[in-house]
């Protein structure tokens, strides 16, 4: 039987005037330090407050064998120094690479009580945060395969058009095709970068029932990842979203995270505007990918493998 991997800790509590280090030795996690340090550097400089709500992740480093499975959330020390406090498992990258898109489904028990503790930190001190982070549910041996049955109906059962719909909104109906054509744009131009940092980040909007599983089974079927599974971040909030990095995550992604409109030239929405961009992005898709995404009874799959193929 595997052993439940440790669950780590880092960052700053409100009741706390130093850093909370607590099972956060591995280079990966002193990288996930750094990269928070940095993150929030960039906030400061910007002038921008840390996001205001707690976010999911699954965080890689640059040549990196494991992962880091988590939710990150805005806080600060007892003197008022904001800074993001992480709650986090890490877990082999080989292991999720080819099947990450499975990971917020099969970690949702921990990833739910980790935000739900989040949210307490004002309250506790540091050894009873300790004390609370040790008791986190931990994925379960049987928990993969429920989340493969959830992905599988998923995508067999929904049509395509509730999630391009949801896309869209109230934009033209020709939306759709930009958005399908700037994803399959930035994975196929960026499959090379797998264990390298992101120059792309694909800013995902997705419907709360849906969850992020098709934008990231439809990265996986792109990419074809071996040994290191993207930087992802989301969050089931009012406007669920899925910031999607296509290699490790740059310190500029809590800026947009906070900042969800704020425009960067590595971030790669999946919506615009402009009509051009879309009449553009319909003659650049294939006959037969239009045909099926055009069709009210094609399923998520079966745009998936018009898409992937």
């Amino acid at each position: 039987m595997t052993q439940a991997p440790h669950i780590g800790m880092l960052g700053k509590a409100p009741r706390h005037a130093e850093f909370v280090r607590h099972n956060a030795a591995s280079p990966l996690a002193r990288y996930l330090f750094r990269w928070m340090e940095e993150s929030t550097g960039r906030l400061h400089g910007a002038r921008s407050a840390l996001p205001t709500t707690p976010v999911s992740f699954v965080f890689t480093a640059p040549g990196e064998s494991s992962v880091l499975v988590g939710v990150l959330a805005p806080s600060s020390d007892s003197v008022g120094r904001a800074f993001p406090l992480a709650i986090f498992q890490e877990l082999s990258a080989a292991d999720v690479a080819g099947r990450y898109a499975l990971l917020p489904e099969t970690h949702q028990p921990f990833l739910r009580a980790s935000e739900a503790l989040l949210r307490e930190a004002a309250s506790l001190d540091v050894p009873r945060l300790q004390e609370r982070t040790a008791k986190l549910p931990t994925a379960r041996p049987g928990d993969l395969r429920v989340a493969e049955r959830l992905r599988e109906a998923l995508l067999s059962e929904k049509r395509c058009t509730e999630l391009l719909q949801h896309i869209i909104g109230d934009r033209p109906a020709e939306g759709r095709y930009y958005a399908l054509h700037t994803f399959l744009t930035a994975c196929t131009g960026e499959r090379h970068r797998e264990q390298g940092m992101a120059g792309v980040m694909l800013d995902c909007p997705y419907p709360s029932h849906m969850g992020p599983v098709t934008w990231l089974e439809l990265s996986t079927r792109l990419l074809r990842w071996a040994a290191q599974p993207p930087s992802f971040f989301w969050s089931d909030g009012q406007q669920p979203r899925l910031l999607l990095c296509l290699g490790a995550a740059p310190p500029t992604l809590l800026l947009h995270l906070a900042q969800p409109t704020r425009p960067g030239t590595n971030v790669w929405p999946l919506r615009t505007d402009k009509p051009a961009a879309m009449e553009q992005a319909k003659q650049a898709l294939s006959a037969s990918q239009r045909q099926v995404i055009d069709s009210s009874h094609s399923t998520l799959e079966q745009l998936l493998r018009a898409l992937a193929r």
